[in-house]
This record gives structure tokens, sequence and C-alpha cells, in this order.
């Protein structure tokens, strides 16, 4: 297929080294690097400076974080979401598969912070939520949130149609590729509503993940999907364009 442009919608870019970037760029993809933490965060905006145009920031703080007792960081991530005018909000979000309970009061009480950003500066919240899926598209329909996507969705099925109805997006991950028990996901996901990411540098199934995954992802789609590739990747570009703002 050609290298016309296309989005990974969630990337650790700040952990990316300048090989991967250089190769990154020379297939024009362009990554929504999303943070962790204050540090990934200055890491982030670090490198997009060095890539300008090919990297798009996200401040966040991830629930694992917030298990970490790094809460405190939550004001100061939002303060320079608002100082640095960024189009999104992320990682962040409701951890129920990975994270204790003692933890959901004070994960919610973090995310409900970056919820209500999300809808006052109309932004995409870029969202964490296993085994939480439910909960959190409940929390942003409460909060009449525009923009948002949920980040490597292995939810239910069933609940795809409610996703898209407040039209919002379904990541689907270069991993399901991988893992073949997911792939109900991939044939059952709204073409509308589907965006791509690799959330690289991950290591699934002893692969490291990469965004140059998703050139070789688009015809796996297409194939489970029945749908030709190039309207794959079309609407992908639509969805990710409206949840970033972008022309």
């Amino acid at each position: 297929m050609g290298k016309g442009k296309i989005y990974d919608m969630h990337c650790h870019a700040s952990q990316l080294n300048r090989e991967e970037m250089e190769g990154i760029i020379k297939e024009n993809i362009t990554i929504v690097g999303v943070s962790e933490d204050i540090e990934s965060l200055r890491k982030t905006i670090e490198i997009s400076h060095l890539y300008q145009g090919n990297i798009i920031v996200c401040a966040g703080l991830h629930p694992w974080k917030v298990k970490d007792g790094y809460t405190s960081q939550a004001e100061y991530i939002i303060k320079e979401v608002e100082k640095r005018d960024l189009g999104c909000i992320g990682e962040v979000g409701l951890d129920k598969r990975f994270l204790q309970s003692n933890t959901y009061e004070k994960q919610r009480e973090v995310f409900m912070k970056f919820v209500r950003l999300a809808k006052d500066l109309d932004i995409l919240i870029n969202i964490h939520s296993p085994n939480a899926w439910n909960e959190v598209l409940n929390m942003l329909i409460e909060n009449d949130v525009k923009r948002a996507m949920f980040h490597w969705y292995t939810g239910p099925v069933s609940l795809m149609e409610k996703i898209a109805e407040n039209n919002y997006a379904i990541s689907l991950n270069v991993a399901l590729m991988l893992n073949k028990k997911h792939v109900d996901i991939v044939k059952a996901s709204p073409k509308e509503h589907i965006v791509f990411e690799s959330d690289a540098p991950y290591v699934y199934h002893g692969v490291r993940l990469s965004p140059l995954m998703i050139r070789s992802f688009v015809p796996f789609i297409s194939k489970v999907k029945g749908i030709p590739e190039n309207e794959i990747v079309e609407l992908s570009l639509k969805k990710s364009s409206f949840l970033l703002k972008s022309n």
C-alpha cells in the first residue's frame, strides 16, 4: 500500500529511539504520544520539538501511577495542558483488571479531574480502562465529553454499539494480529469509529510493538472485516482527525 498519512493514536513516544523515529517518519505515520506522569510528559514534549509535526503530545497520569502515589502530579499536568494548549489528555483512566480494589476510589477521583478537563476544553481524552469499560463510558456520557477513545479495546462486543452511538472511538491495537482470540473485536467494531494504535514500545507475547506495524495491520483488518484497505485507512484518518481537531 502507499504511504498516505496515517495516525498511531496511542504510543509512548518518549521511549522510542532515533532510528525508530526516522523509520516512522519515512512511513508517514503521525504519533499521538501519550505520557504517564510529569517526567514522561517532559520527555514527550522534548522529542516533539525534535520531530515537529510528527508527534502530538498527550498529557496524563496513568492509573498505575495513581496506585504508586503520584496523585499530586495531576494538578500540575492539568495546568500544563491548559498552559501549552495541548489537544490531548492521556494516558488516563480506570484499571479494574491489573490494580487492586483498594485503589479504585483514588483512581476514579483522579480520572474525574481529567474527564472534566476534556469536557471543558473540548479535547481528546485517551483512555486506559481494562475491566472498567462500561463505567468509563458512563462517566464520559454523564459529563458530556465529546472526543474520547478507548485505548486497546478488548471489552465486550455488546458495548461497542453504545460507544459508537456517542461518537467515541474504538482503538484497535496492532497486537490483535498476534492474538486471534480477540478477532471478534475487529470483526464487530463499527468501521466509522475505528482508530489504530501500537502502544509502542510495549512488549506483547515477546514482540516489541511498533508504529511501523500499523502498515501491515491495515490489510489484516481489511481481510477480517471484508472492507477495502483504502476505505479502512480513510475512515480511520477521518475519525482520528475528528478526535484531534485536525484537518
